[in-house]
């Protein structure tokens, strides 16, 4: 499994793609008979996009990884074999899924197929799909395949995304007046966004213990059928004097009609596969590991959901739209 441990190797989530599209690119040339086009998008940050014939179906596999915890017990920069299960950072999510992508299509060697890899999926504001959306790459793609750990289940339906900044705002002053500062402000909208569902991930404000804090910044994020402006609204009826800046909006995926053949799934977490339906591109999500190993130190993949999932996307790939 050298090209797994190859991509296992590259750090990503440090935001530099170089040595990661140097190895994509090297091992498409290598390997199949694709045409290469680089998206480029900043300083080390580019989408690489491999072409088949004239496709009308994409697979999409992000390129990034979340930053490892000091909690591994392994290295998290090499693959490590034990049991029957893959050890690595981004063997479940999702350089197991690249890993299996780059397989199928050596092996079955696609006559129409567009296979997408993305960046900043973790931590990007605009990710590198929503560029590809917007771009002529996208104008005649039909379907997506978006590869995240749903052990190898089809998945037509997640809730959205939504993160905010959110500030409070109050007048300094010496704690001795006893003013409501803006900390105690943001406590208590906190409290009321824990009530609606929503988790509030950084808390930030304050100069000392003994002043009246002038300025209280938190990041609160909610997973959700409902649309960000219903969302938005139900911030500010229960935040006043609040500040809300949207920083990312993830729609949910509701896709009643999938162009593919399967028994189709629902899961909690937030995948790029909502960015493909919204802009009208028929979208499912497929892929080898659990979202219960994706994020978590020692992560992992186990052997035979990667050997299977190459024969099921190697299957997609030959199969023709339902209609």
């Amino acid at each position: 499994m050298k090209l797994l441990d190859d991509l296992i190797k590259i750090n990503t989530y440090q935001g530099d793609y170089t040595e990661m599209i140097k190895c994509l690119v090297e091992y498409l040339k290598s390997n199949t008979d694709c045409e290469i086009q680089i998206q480029h998008i900043s300083q080390n940050k580019a989408n690489v996009i491999a072409t088949f014939g004239n496709p009308e179906l994409l697979i999409n596999c992000h390129m990034d990884t979340v930053k490892p915890s000091n909690a591994w017990t392994l290295d998290p920069l090499s693959l490590n074999e034990q049991d029957g299960k893959l050890y690595g950072l981004g063997a479940c999510d999702t350089k197991g899924n690249i890993y299996m992508v780059l397989k199928a299509i050596e092996e079955v060697k696609p006559k129409d197929l567009m296979v997408l890899f993305s960046i900043d999926e973790e931590s990007g504001i605009k990710t590198g799909v929503k560029y590809f959306l917007e771009s002529d790459f996208k104008k005649n793609i039909r379907r997506a395949i978006v590869c995240e750990p749903t052990e190898l289940k089809l998945v037509s339906k997640h809730k959205g995304y939504y993160s905010f900044t959110l500030e409070n705002i109050a007048d300094s002053a010496h704690s001795s007046m006893k003013s409501k500062g803006a900390i105690i402000k943001a406590a208590h909208n906190i409290t009321r966004l824990d009530e609606l569902g929503f988790n509030v991930g950084i808390i930030e404000g304050g100069t000392a213990g003994n002043v009246v804090s002038q300025k209280c910044t938190y990041r609160a994020s909610i997973r959700t059928f409902d649309k960000l402006s219903d969302v938005v609204n139900a911030i500010k009826s229960n935040c006043r004097e609040t500040t809300i800046e949207n920083r990312f909006n993830g729609p949910p995926l509701i896709n009643k009609s999938p162009l593919f053949q399967g028994e189709f799934h629902e899961v909690d977490f937030w995948t790029e596969a909502s960015l493909f339906q919204e802009a009208g591109v028929n979208a499912v999500v497929f892929g080898a590991g659990s979202i219960k190993q994706a994020h978590s130190e020692d992560e992992y993949v186990e052997k035979w959901q990667l050997e299977k999932g190459i024969e099921i996307i190697k299957n997609l790939v030959k199969s023709t739209p339902q209609i």
